[in-house]
């Protein structure tokens, strides 16, 4: 077998390893776009749905007690709004924390192909 056949299955194990790299890194960011955009879908669905629900809870509480406690009962509306979003900011930012890395896996790969490379 000659230096120059050696080295071309070489070159070609090479590309093909890349190749494959790359198809993950595909797929990784493929997957991260799809849970991204459910994940939005559902948070804007679910905060429009909230926000109806709310805007006529709040609309009703005001005028239970609009004879007798406007104020307090538009404060107090006011209140509860303020700890629910306050709430959802602590929600959102634990779940941004726990989310997986980007690329992980793709990342994972090059690393242990490293390995690989260097022990030789």
């Amino acid at each position: 077998m000659s230096l120059f056949t050696i080295l071309g299955r070489l070159r070609a194990t090479l590309l093909l390893v890349l190749r494959q790299r790359l198809e993950l890194a595909a797929l990784d960011v493929q997957d991260e776009m799809q849970r991204l955009g459910v994940l939005l879908e559902a948070a804007l669905f679910m905060l429009t749905m909230w926000g109806f629900a709310l805007a006529a809870a709040a609309a009703g509480v005001i005028l239970l007690f609009w004879d007798s406690a406007r104020l307090a009962a538009v404060w107090g509306v006011s209140g509860f709004f303020l700890l629910l979003g306050l709430g959802l900011l602590v929600w959102l930012r634990r779940a941004w924390k726990r989310k997986p890395r980007f690329m992980a896996t793709t990342l994972a790969e090059l690393e242990k192909d490293a390995g690989l490379w260097s022990s030789e």
